[in-house]
Parts: structure tokens; sequence; C-alpha cells
């Protein structure tokens, strides 16, 4: 009975022991602090670990984690895209709305851009998006149009053309045009077509080799 009574009570301390581990961040930061961290957080064994709230609490944590180095902020964030579940968008979407979120590194919130891109096409994922192309951040605009492209919602067309006509940057009037081809509906490709017969879009023609 005694020996019973010592088995159970090392059983409980060990379950009990388990139980108070919680996976934090500084675990989560030694896992991404690899050189080949791109390819790491896009294998399905990898992110499959982090479909526990525990653990995909952790990776929004760091995502959002004003104070730490954005360079690993920027592997949570697109871990959030490469997860592809309906709680990682919700995550993300929070994210780009904020517009404290990205204060200390202006390029964080083209990582959000980029990651929105990589979930399946939704009229909200777009409304919410689109409004990055009226962002001040030209890394902002330019994500956000490449992801628009990778939605392919003919909807869209009509924000990326709008922002195409006031846009001043170059790079990001490339990942609009580029946005416009991978849509490819009539409407976008009149438009192109519009683009290409005006002569004062010389800098964008000589970009895409002389033809769009």
């Amino acid at each position: 009975m005694k020996n019973f009574l010592i088995f159970i009570s090392i059983s409980l301390f060990i379950l009990i022991s388990a139980n108070s581990y919680a996976y934090s961040i500084d675990d989560l930061l030694k896992e991404l602090d690899v050189p080949n961290w791109r390819e790491k957080i896009t294998e399905s064994s990898f992110l499959e670990k982090f479909k526990s709230p525990e653990k995909f609490k952790t990776v929004v944590e760091l995502a959002d984690a004003r104070g730490y180095d954005w360079r690993y902020r920027i592997r949570a964030i697109r871990m959030l895209g490469y997860m592809k579940t309906p709680q990682a968008k919700e995550a993300l979407l929070g994210m780009f709305q904020d517009h404290f979120f990205h204060h200390e590194c202006p390029s964080l919130k083209s990582y959000v851009a980029e990651s929105l891109g990589d979930f399946p096409p939704g009229k909200r994922l777009m409304e919410i998006l689109k409004e990055g192309l009226k962002d001040p951040e030209v890394l902002v605009r330019e994500s956000t149009a490449k992801s628009l492209g990778r939605l392919k919602m003919p909807e869209s067309v009509r924000y990326l053309t709008e922002a195409f006509r006031t846009e001043k940057s170059l790079a990001v009037k490339i990942a609009i045009i580029n946005a416009l081809k991978s849509i490819a509906s009539p409407e976008a490709q009149s438009f192109i077509k519009q683009i290409a017969s005006d002569l004062n879009n010389k800098e964008l023609l000589d970009a895409f080799g002389g033809s769009l």
C-alpha cells in the first residue's frame, strides 16, 4: 500500500509539473532562430505543432510583441500566413487594422499584407486588405497589391485601378499591373491595354521590357 501511494504521489508530481510548463515566446524564438527559418516555417510538420491553442497563442504574441526584434516578429507573421487557419487569418486582420501595430518598424505591416495573400479569397478579406493600397508606406502598398493579385478576385480590380491612377511609386505601379495580369478579368485586361497605349507610362513600359 505504501509503495502504491508513493507511485501515485510521483505520478501526480510529474503530471502537475508537465501541466505547469507553458510554451513561451522564448521557446518559439529558439525554434525560429535558425539559418533556414524561411523553409522551416513552411513545413507542415513544423506548423502542425502550433495548432494547439497554447502554442498558436504564442505565435500571435510574438507577431504582436512590441519591443521584440522585428526580424523575429516577421517570422511569426509569416507563420500565421502559412497556417491558413481561420484563427490565423483573424489574428492577421486584427494586426492589419491596428494603426499602432507597425510604429516601431514600417515594414512589419507589409509582411502582414503579404501573409493575408496566403488565404482563400473572400469579400471581407479583400475589403480590409484593399485599404493597404492607401497606406503611407510604399512597402505596404506594394505588398497589398501583390496579395490582391494572389487572391485573384475580380471585385478588387476597381480598387487596384483607382490606386494606380494616384500612385507615385514605380514599384507599386508594377505590383498593381502584375496583380491585374493575375486577375485577368476583362476589366483588368482593358485597363492594362489603356496603360500600354499611354506614352506617359514609358518608365513603366521599360520596366516590363517595353511591352505589357
